[in-house]
Parts: structure tokens; C-alpha cells; sequence
């Protein structure tokens, strides 16, 4: 044995690796990626130090009111409030939306009575509601979880219909001929194939359960991050205005990536 494999043989039997090379495509891609943002932090910096808008304050004092926000432990409290909003309503949202949504995939009764008002519901503005949440629920707690289940149940509900009625009916109808029946059924064949669907659903809902946390921060009563983010407004502290913006910012995103891990990890047995 001579050549590659005999090179390869010798790599293997040492217990030496061969480093992993990333394609080249993706190596640019990062390369401009990580340029682009240098790019924009810098006319940011330059700008906002040259003073000619002070809405634009410079990229330093921002991380400065980023940095004290986090040290100081405002940003971080806040933030366990906004959570503990995003979480009632979230999981109410699922305690409503994916039993619906079975039931709405799967019942032609169902499906003409109810889905019209949830096709209604998910294209309606949820800041519509707001004013009859108010009225309602009040503007404590209740109402900022109500609010925040609104804006991710219809989301969540129509990604379960869909994944309902995607089930192969060839696999339906096996089931059928091995006994299965009810919930039987439903349990070994109807949920477990549209389970991806319903994954997909969860996952997107849980971005929307943060803006909808947010948004009743914002406009329903002022507490947590929104409380932070109006009041640092009406001070006309910018660096602390856009700190609290971008802290929005990289919790969503963080819990989005969590997300999508939890995703993979959820369908990864749908995947081989």
C-alpha cells in the first residue's frame, strides 16, 4: 500500500487527526460577515462622535450604558420579568394552540367552523387587541400574558393544522389495518409524523412570545425591559435607550438559537 492510502493508513494508526478544513465558500462568507460588521460599527462610531445628530450618540457610549445596564443589574432584572411574562404566556399559548390545532386538522366540523376565525385571528393585528385586553384582563400581569399568548397562539395553532394534514393518508390507513383507532392513532401516527410541523411552529412562537412580552411592556403597562426602554426615552438618554434596544435584541436572538437547538435535537431521530 503507497500513495493517499498508505498516508492515511499511517494518520490513523499514529491516532493523529486530520485537521477540518471548512469550504471556501463559507471561510468568505464569515470573512465578509465579520468585515461588514466592522464596517457599520465604524461609521457608527465615526458618526456619532462627529456630533451632528444626537440621536446617534457614538458606538462607545452605547457599550459604556451596555455595560453599566448588565454590571448594574438593571438590564439582567428586568429581563427575569420580561421573561416570566414570555413564559406564562407561551405555555399557554401551547396549552391552547396544539390541542386546537389536532382538533381543527383533523375534524372536517372542526376545520369548517373554527379555522375561517383562526385564519381571521392570525392575520389581525395583535395591537388591536390591546385596548379590549385592557378592558378585560386589566393591565397588571394577567393582561401582559394574555397579550403575549395572542401574539404566538395563532402561529403556533396553524403550523399544528398543517402538520396534522400533511400525514401521509397511506400511513393513516396502515395504521388503521393494525388495529389502530382514536387515540391510538392519533398518538403512534397522526402526531409523530406531524411532529416536525408542530416543532416549527413552537420554535417561531417563542420569538413571537418575546415581542408580544415586549410589546404589552410597551404599550400595555410599562414594566420590565419596556419599562427600561420608556423610560430611558423620556429622559432622552439615547446611550441607554439603544443599550436596552440592542439587549432586546441579542436575548431574542439567544433564545431563538436555543430554539433551534432544542429543534434539532427534538427531530433529529426524523432525520437518519
Amino acid at each position: 500500500m503507497s500513495g493517499p492510502a498508505a498516508s492515511t493508513a499511517a494518520l490513523v494508526t499514529t491516532g493523529i487527526r486530520t485537521p477540518i478544513r471548512l469550504p471556501r465558500w463559507q471561510v468568505w462568507g464569515w470573512v465578509t460577515r465579520i468585515a461588514l460588521l466592522i464596517m457599520v460599527l465604524g461609521v457608527w462610531q465615526w458618526y456619532g462622535a462627529s456630533g451632528q445628530n444626537f440621536a446617534i450618540p457614538p458606538l462607545f457610549d452605547v457599550a459604556t450604558a451596555f455595560w453599566n445596564g448588565i454590571a448594574g443589574g438593571e438590564f439582567l432584572s428586568a429581563a427575569l420579568g420580561t421573561m416570566l411574562t414570555m413564559a406564562m404566556g407561551y405555555v399557554l399559548a401551547v396549552a391552547v394552540a396544539v390541542p386546537m390545532g389536532v382538533w381543527i386538522g383533523s375534524s372536517r366540523f372542526a376545520r369548517n367552523v373554527f379555522e375561517p376565525l383562526v385564519h381571521a385571528g392570525y392575520a389581525t393585528p395583535i395591537s388591536l387587541f390591546i385596548p379590549v385586553i385592557g378592558i378585560y384582563t386589566g393591565l397588571d400581569m394577567s393582561g401582559r400574558v394574555t397579550l403575549t399568548a395572542l401574539w404566538c397562539v395563532f402561529e403556533i395553532m396553524v403550523s399544528t393544522i398543517s402538520g396534522v394534514r400533511a400525514t401521509p393518508v397511506p400511513l393513516i390507513e396502515m395504521g388503521r389495518s393494525y388495529g389502530a383507532s382514536g387515540p391510538k392513532l392519533y398518538s403512534s401516527i397522526v402526531f409523530p409524523a406531524a411532529l416536525p410541523l408542530v416543532i416549527v411552529g413552537l420554535r417561531i412562537g417563542i420569538g413571537r412570545a418575546m415581542r408580544g412580552a415586549v410589546t404589552a411592556e410597551l404599550l400595555l403597562s410599562a414594566a420590565n425591559l419596556g419599562q427600561v426602554v420608556l423610560f430611558a426615552g423620556s429622559l432622552f438618554d439615547i446611550p441607554k435607550l439603544l443599550a436596552a434596544i440592542l439587549f432586546v435584541m441579542l436575548l431574542g436572538l439567544a433564545l431563538m438559537r436555543l430554539a433551534g437547538v432544542i429543534e434539532q435535537r427534538a427531530t433529529r431521530h426524523l432525520q437518519m
